[in-house]
């Protein structure tokens, strides 16, 4: 008997707390609800922004208003879903960068940072960390070694040993790169550079896209306001000019203010990454509040 009074009453709580029902029928709901904490617990997180008063109309039948009623709560339910999962992969994206961010090692001498071995032409590093390694030109080799904040959190760590010829190739030179400020140094070879030394700068190349980011947002807000007024072409301009900015909010989360990176590749990707979450951020806020301006 109570599970089927309780079945009535939580049909009828959408009405109750919109406070469209009769004095008898509040007076029923109150008396369930005085002694039923699972009902009264359903009253509380049915007590939304529900637009009863424009869902009903005089010739809907109160099997209609409740069925119009409960869409709207599902309707706030997936709505609420969809923007949980998306600020949770904001999140995870965010803790990811943090926590596997390089913090490169500068060269000392006064300790044995990375050792070389020359093996019948074969050149091998050893070392413990994370590397870096490119070619700066042919036989001319550049590595950097660093940690994360992952790998001291778990006390993780790698020790590596890697052959940078691997095929025979040639290896003149093979500088170390501390990336902050830290003049190259020469691990293996010779100096190509007679009285002088190398020093590795950051990478401007997040500049110039931040700079195009900008641009384009500026452009794209000129026509938002020329044409503010045409409603279809006001919608496709706002959501093209979402992702300029999503690549701005999400160039400033993953690298800040600084528009330089020692490792541009990999902050680049993971703006890139960042853009999808916050692009859906901004497309479903602004689709949820135009459509309670429409309706």
């Amino acid at each position: 008997m109570k599970n089927r009074e309780c079945s009535i009453v939580r049909d009828i709580l959408p009405l109750y707390v919109e406070n469209v029902i009769s004095d008898d029928t509040k007076q029923f709901v109150d008396e369930h609800l005085s002694h039923c904490a699972e009902c009264k617990n359903e009253l509380e997180l049915s007590q939304t922004d529900i637009p009863v008063k424009k869902i009903c109309s005089e010739k809907d039948s109160g099997v209609e208003v409740i069925k119009k009623i409960g869409l709207v709560i599902k309707k706030k339910r997936v709505f609420t879903g969809i923007l949980s999962a998306v600020i949770s992969a904001i999140i995870v994206i965010l803790s990811f960068a943090y926590l596997t961010a390089p913090k490169y090692l500068p060269y000392a001498e006064s300790f044995d940072i990375i050792s070389v071995k020359d093996n019948n032409g074969c050149v091998t590093l050893s070392f413990t960390g994370e590397y870096e390694i490119y070619q700066r030109e042919q036989g001319v080799y550049d590595i950097s070694i660093y940690n994360t904040i992952w790998n001291k959190l778990f006390n993780i760590e790698k020790k590596q040993d890697i052959t940078v010829n691997p095929n025979g190739e040639t290896v003149n030179t093979i500088y170390y790169v501390s990336n902050g400020g830290q003049e190259d140094k020469v691990i293996y070879g010779r100096n190509p550079i007679n009285n002088g030394g190398v020093m590795t700068l950051p990478r401007l190349v997040l500049n110039y896209y931040i700079t195009t980011a900008v641009l384009i947002t500026l452009i794209l807000a000129v026509l938002f306001l020329i044409f503010r007024k045409k409603e279809k072409v006001k919608t496709i301009i706002v959501n093209i000019l979402f992702i300029p900015v999503s690549y701005i909010v999400s160039h400033i989360m993953i690298t800040g203010l600084n528009a330089t990176s020692y490792s541009a590749t990999r902050d680049f990707y993971l703006i890139l990454l960042l853009v999808i979450p916050i692009y859906s951020l901004f497309y479903i806020l602004y689709k949820k509040k135009h459509s309670k301006f429409r309706h």
